[in-house]
């Protein structure tokens, strides 16, 4: 006699649910992906070259201290690599001849030409360990090459130059 349509209604709101939450989650990962993407369009800046952190010449610390570390003993010389390319390689003998302890020191290895522009360098960090640290009247042996290295013919002169250094 009575008859009840409970469960069609029921029905009814578990498929408006359902649809709701597929809704919900579709525009959930939309948004995912849209801010994923936002911050990967950016590209990522580089840290710069050498030693982070360093001071360099501008600075009135470094400048007045420079003349104070020298490198000594400097040698360079060509070799060849795997691939047969020219490779630098240059030695040398870091002297802090000043009062202060050196934590860091960015060293750049140049090679200039006959007029004496700049043909290739590399930067490298020289960061002295615990054993080793460059402590005032200190010397550190130093040893860095440089791959893809211009023809031999038309190198003037290379050199070890400190370009930054951390007090």
């Amino acid at each position: 006699m009575f008859e009840q349509d409970l469960g069609k209604t029921k029905d009814k709101d578990n498929k408006t649910l359902i649809i709701i939450a597929v809704v919900f989650c579709f525009l959930l990962s939309v948004t995912g992906v849209l801010l994923y993407k936002s911050f990967l369009s950016h590209p990522k800046t580089p840290p710069p070259p050498g030693l982070a952190g360093a001071l360099k010449a501008g600075n009135t610390d470094y400048d007045s201290y420079l003349k104070q570390v020298v490198i000594t003993n400097q040698e360079a010389f060509y070799s060849a690599n795997a691939l047969g390319g020219n490779v630098i390689t240059a030695k040398g003998r870091i002297q802090n001849l000043g009062n202060r302890m050196l934590k860091g020191l960015e060293i750049r290895l140049v090679a200039y030409d006959m007029e004496n522009k700049v043909l290739a360098q590399r930067l490298v960090a020289v960061v002295p360990n615990f054993s080793s640290q460059l402590l005032a009247n200190g010397t550190l042996p130093v040893e860095i090459s440089m791959g893809n290295a211009p023809d031999e013919a038309f190198v003037k002169e290379i050199k070890l130059e400190v370009t930054g250094m951390i007090f």
